[in-house]
């Protein structure tokens, strides 16, 4: 007997309204803030930095599902890096401190606001830097997880 497949009535959008909602607390974080502690953001690190630091990138996102008899957990994990010029320090960690304390908030404040099935919040920070080419940038990461429950038939 051959298979015929059901066609959803419609799809469910998680992923992209996950970016939408990073992307949304990543401008307002921008927007609250001084040009010194946020300049611009983007959805992926360029291969060369001139004047955009500091720099919000969010990273890359991996999903995990887990099924039950009627209740789908999909999980999303992902990471936001703030990239930043380390010409003086201690400037330089104020502004790391900012971020982070700020971005905590965001994430609390915003926790269920995506979906009323799901919520979105920080699981960690870590301090870090990268290299592009010969210079060495700070580049702390905030962790997240963004968890959806949805029962199906």
């Amino acid at each position: 007997m051959p298979f015929t497949p059901v066609i959803p009535s419609s799809y469910q959008t998680n992923r992209a309204d996950l970016d939408e909602a990073l992307v949304a607390i990543v401008d307002a974080f921008i927007a609250s803030e001084s040009y010194a502690i946020g300049r611009k953001s983007a959805s992926a690190l360029p291969d060369l930095l001139t004047g955009e630091g500091p720099l919000i990138v969010v990273g890359d996102i991996t999903e995990a599902i887990v099924h039950t008899m009627q209740l789908r957990i999909t999980t999303f994990t992902g990471s936001i890096l703030y990239v930043d010029w380390i010409t003086d320090r201690q400037e330089y960690a104020s502004r790391v401190n900012v971020f982070a304390d700020r971005m905590r908030d965001l994430f609390t404040y915003n926790r269920s606001t995506v979906n009323p099935n799901a919520e979105l919040f920080q699981t960690g920070f870590s301090e870090g830097d990268i290299t592009l080419g010969n210079i060495t940038l700070g580049a702390p990461e905030l962790s997240f997880k963004y968890v959806i429950q949805e029962g199906y038939q």
